[in-house]
């Protein structure tokens, strides 16, 4: 009968125990899913931000390819000048030795 109500006892001892770390986590709880709440709005917020951060991404990139293929035209377009200019002092040159030989 003393062992009987030696585990008697030592279960209602676990069952306050139990009792006091419910009531201490029913407290925590509310503050627990206060904090995960805002987080997961936070989560929300700055994945739009990403995809609007990505978005300017790929506007500045296609931007920049625009300005890549504008160097080449305007680098060509010198090559061109450059070319003509050169071929223009070689004709007057050649025209000029040509007119002081007649």
């Amino acid at each position: 009968m003393l062992k009987k109500d030696e585990n008697i006892d030592y279960l209602q001892t676990d069952l306050e125990e139990s009792t006091k770390q419910l009531n201490i986590m029913k407290g925590i709880l509310p503050k627990v899913s206060e904090d995960r709440d805002m987080l997961w709005e936070e989560v929300k917020q700055l994945s739009e931000e990403t995809m609007l951060l990505n978005s300017e991404v790929n506007i500045l990139k296609k931007k920049i390819e625009a300005l890549e293929e504008d160097v080449l035209l305007k680098k060509c377009q010198i090559t061109i000048l450059k070319d003509t200019a050169w071929a223009t002092s070689f004709w007057t040159l050649f025209d000029g030795l040509d007119s002081t030989r007649k």
